[in-house]
């Protein structure tokens, strides 16, 4: 009893209910029938105060008098009884959510006009949690997903992810690789050819770029030739602000100042 009780401010907030009304009618369901008295002291409504509030739920259909002397009371099943409650609940609950919608659409819409504009952009530092990050974002990916990187960021990504591409080629996934390496003559790049559209470009910086379904990517900086799962050197920063993923993959596709880029590091 004690536990059901607890409940009645719940009750009252979703239906409207005073506390005494919530109490006594969680009281009834847990009692099954009872007069005034037995309620009064069950849910510590006063015994005064016990029949107008149950002359309140009668008229609300919540609780029903029993036949016969002396007099008792049972409620009406919840289930019953509280459906319009319910719906109604539901139905605030789907307005609310179309109005967040809404305001959401024109927030981002707004967003853009203002300059300048504050994005969010998350740090991850260490290369097993970047490629964790990577494999979730090949996961996530339902229509496309574009990679750019040189050859040894290749050869870590197919190290940690072979399968999962494997997995986007049976889904209709549409995987485009853009790296230094021609399927004509190297192994590897014959090999993801099977599985995605691989397009030689001359990109010689030490980094990984992935970007899923034109809404999220990241970005990282891969320790030059270090095939290893770890290093903590890695750094890579990841968004899901489509204008930033516009702008980063417009700089990385410029292949004339990429092409004289001769570092290692």
């Amino acid at each position: 009893m004690e536990s059901l009780l607890s409940s009645w401010s719940k009750v009252a907030e979703y239906t409207g209910l005073s506390e005494y009304e919530a109490r006594v009618y969680l009281a009834l369901i847990d009692l099954g029938v009872a007069g005034a008295r037995k309620l009064s002291m069950a849910c510590e409504v006063p015994r005064t105060k016990v029949y107008n509030t149950l002359k309140k739920l009668i008229d609300l259909g919540l609780v029903v008098e029993v036949p016969g002397k002396p007099k008792s009371f049972t409620a009406v099943a919840p289930d019953v009884s509280l459906k319009p409650n319910l719906l109604m609940v539901k139905k605030r609950a789907e307005e609310f959510e179309s109005i967040v919608k809404s305001l959401t659409e024109i927030y981002r819409r707004k967003q853009l006009m203002v300059e300048p504009r504050k994005v969010d952009v998350w740090v991850i530092q260490g290369r097993r949690k970047i490629l964790n990050r990577v494999r979730k974002l090949l996961s996530d990916a339902k229509r496309s997903v574009e990679i750019i990187t040189n050859e040894n960021g290749v050869a870590v990504l197919f190290k940690a992810a072979n399968r999962l591409l494997d997995k986007l080629k049976e889904e209709g996934v549409k995987v485009t690789l853009l790296s230094p390496l021609d399927p004509k003559k190297s192994p590897l790049a014959r090999e993801l050819s099977y599985v995605c559209k691989v397009k030689k470009i001359d990109f010689r910086l030490p980094l990984l770029y992935v970007c899923m379904d034109h809404r999220r990517f990241i970005l990282s900086r891969m320790t030059p030739n270090d095939l290893e799962m770890e290093s903590d050197y890695d750094t890579a920063i990841f968004s899901e602000d489509t204008s930033l993923l516009s702008i980063i993959s417009f700089l990385l596709k410029q292949e004339p100042p990429l092409s004289s880029y001769t570092g290692s590091s």
